[in-house]
């Protein structure tokens, strides 16, 4: 999941920072915000700090605008000092969390979307926060049921049908911390995780998140056939003695994965493992992520996968489509 991209700060929930005033600055600020000009809008929302020192909206609407922005440090001191004016404000603790996630500060996210659901129980995005946290600690069934609260109580929450189709691709391949089906039923997952991928497609704009993730449905219900299909079992060795015209697939070269910047600046090092079809035509047709890696590391390993060179596998002299399993290790150097 890109990270960058796992949250929307809307004007909708900054108007929860508090009832508007008549105060010029701060009015200003949430007119270039809604406009798209954070730039000039955090100078907007300064002015009414400096102005009023106490002004906890300001101060939460500039914490905001600098998370859109992707000012994260400025973010949370901006965010902590609404919080110290109003301890009761949800929306600054969703606001923290969100932040945290970008830190990759996972502990923190979830100390602050549970402040905010002892504040607001019905707050999707607290649960969302929770299930992003779920997702990056593995426990991926509890990243299914909060990314499933948060689309109950918004049902028009986009990015929780994309974590809840990725959670469910991850139980397909996956046994342990997964949501669990029966072992003949498990098909069923792929067809789950087409509904929600399929739905945060219908709530999102067009743009280079939902192209890449357009590919990927693909990928799902490529997968789907697959493992219900005739060539399910690869040829193995002993295939391989048993019949000459029986060959394995052979990878002739793997592209690199660069690093996001998100990534780097969050500190964030790992290995993400993707399921790759390699195509009897001699393409990679299909890749999904079994392991994930936040911050933008899946999606620049997915992209970088696609550009494998290969000889495909044969059975009886003609080639064959077949799956393996695929890993890129990002190292901060």
């Amino acid at each position: 999941m890109k990270f960058a991209k796992i949250f929307s700060i809307s004007l909708a929930l900054m108007l929860f920072c508090g009832v508007l005033s008549a105060q010029t600055d701060r009015d200003r600020g949430l007119q270039l915000f809604k406009s798209g000009d954070f730039n000039a809008a955090v100078v907007s929302f300064k002015k009414a700090t400096k102005a009023d020192p106490k002004d906890f909206q300001s101060w939460c609407y500039l914490g905001l605008t600098y998370l859109k922005q992707g000012e994260v440090k400025d973010s949370i001191k901006a965010l902590n000092s609404a919080m110290e004016l109003n301890p009761a404000g949800p929306t600054v603790y969703i606001g923290l969390g969100y932040a945290y996630l970008l830190q990759n500060k996972l502990p923190a996210a979830q100390a602050a979307a549970d402040r905010a659901l002892k504040l607001e129980p019905k707050s999707a995005e607290a649960h969302y926060i929770y299930a992003v946290v779920n997702y990056r600690n593995a426990s991926y069934t509890g990243a299914y049921e909060r990314a499933n609260r948060a689309v109950e109580l918004e049902p028009n929450f986009p990015m929780a049908y994309l974590l809840k189709a990725q959670a469910l691709v991850i139980s397909f391949v996956q046994q342990s911390n997964t949501v669990i089906k029966p072992p003949d039923s498990r098909y069923g997952l792929l067809k789950d995780a087409e509904v929600s991928l399929a739905k945060y497609l219908s709530l999102s704009p067009p743009n280079e998140d939902t192209k890449f993730y357009s590919e990927y449905l693909e990928s799902i219900k490529f997968f789907s056939d697959y493992y219900n299909g005739p060539n399910y079992r690869p040829p193995t060795a002993a295939d391989a003695a048993a019949d000459p015209g029986t060959t394995p697939l052979k990878i002739l070269s793997k592209p690199r994965a660069p690093f996001t910047n998100s990534a780097r600046q969050a500190g964030l090092s790992g290995t993400t493992r993707l399921l790759v079809g390699f195509s009897a035509n001699g393409t990679v047709s299909h890749i999904l992520v079994i392991k994930p890696l936040s911050h933008g590391l899946s999606e620049q390993a997915v992209r970088a996968a696609r550009g494998m060179k290969f000889e495909p596998a044969t059975r009886g002299g003609k080639p064959i489509s077949v799956v393996r399993t695929i890993e890129y290790h990002f190292v901060i150097r």
